[in-house]
């Protein structure tokens, strides 16, 4: 299976987000789908996958947008017979409402989840059913950025469930987390590769907080240290993930680390506080400091199952801490 190569991939995230409206004639256009012409075929009167974000309102009365655009490789090229489908990142205000809706709901591996993601993602699950029960042979490449990254995890997750033994790599850029542990680790063993890209400045690959978590290994494109919203961004060089990716020939060439800095033991000394500093090595850090305190104070497992109507997970590890602070010196 030939993987797709770091400039193939954030180009087709970045065709993602200029799919989501038609234009003025009444066509969907993307141009950044040009440097893949060579290799794929993409029909935009019929591939264009349309999915619905934000409140409730929005999914009652079904307010599609434009949401993912899918490929097929060309006949005598490397890539005949695969397929590609790429799936766009926040693009609005109902885009953001998706983002914040941090509730757990059930996967396509029968695992939890981010509730806004998965029901994004299970408005657009029937026109890709369709697509992929008529193409139902050859590898399948899931590309996404930031909202786009998680829809197109639960795709590849998806897929392997529904056509079991199809080939499926995963590559994102700057995705937040999707599901707890459990979900992250079956993620890793079921697809073929993950390409999990970031840049150490980005904020969005550092939320939701845990218990939700990566897939273990990330390729770190740029290690600018202090977080930065601007370092989010695909177009532009501060450092812009279409610069820093169009960079690499290949995935080899980019730095790889675990990622999983969360199972990290650590305790931090108060009377050190001020070495703390706004950036992603200290965010990760005071992450597994929390991790480690909730364990070592024995209501870890508690707050992993505690999901009841009224309170969040969030107000769980709110009110864990408030008890530790007062039987703890």
């Amino acid at each position: 299976m030939h993987d797709l190569t770091p400039q193939m991939a954030v180009q087709l995230a970045n065709s993602a987000y200029q799919i989501k409206d038609k234009n003025k004639l009444g066509r969907y256009a993307a141009p950044a789908l040009d440097y893949l012409a060579k290799d794929f075929d993409f029909d935009l009167s019929n591939n264009v996958m349309k999915g619905v974000s934000g409140t409730f309102m929005e999914h009652l009365f079904d307010h599609k947008t434009g949401f993912a655009v899918i490929g097929k490789g060309k006949q005598g090229g490397q890539y005949q017979g695969h397929h590609v489908i790429a799936f766009r990142g926040t693009a609005s205000k109902r885009d953001a409402i998706t983002d914040l809706h941090c509730g757990l709901s059930t996967s396509a591996n029968n695992l939890p989840v981010h509730a806004g993601f998965n029901k994004s993602f299970n408005s657009m699950k029937s026109a890709l059913e369709t697509y992929f029960t008529k193409n139902d042979m050859g590898p399948v490449h899931c590309v996404g950025h930031s909202l786009g990254g998680a829809l197109a995890t639960l795709a590849a997750n998806w897929l392997k469930a529904r056509y079991k033994g199809r080939p499926v790599n995963l590559y994102t850029f700057g995705s937040p987390r999707i599901g707890y542990e459990g979900f992250a680790n079956q993620t890793k063993a079921s697809l073929n590769k993950i390409y999990r890209c970031i840049h150490a400045a980005d904020p969005v690959p550092l939320v939701p907080l845990w218990p939700f978590v990566h897939t273990n290994g990330e390729y770190l494109l740029n290690a600018g240290p202090s977080i930065s919203a601007e370092a989010h961004k695909m177009a532009g060089n501060a450092p812009g993930y279409i610069n820093t990716a169009s960079s690499y020939k290949d995935f080899k060439a980019i730095n790889k680390h675990s990622g999983q800095q969360h199972k990290e033991q650590i305790r931090l000394d108060y009377e050190k506080r001020n070495q703390a500093s706004f950036t992603s090595q200290w965010a990760h850090r005071i992450g597994a400091t929390l991790v480690t305190l909730l364990r070592d104070s024995g209501m870890l497992a508690g707050i992993q199952v505690a999901i009841t109507s009224t309170l969040t997970l969030y107000d769980n590890i709110a009110l864990a801490l408030t008890k530790i602070a007062k039987i703890s010196d």
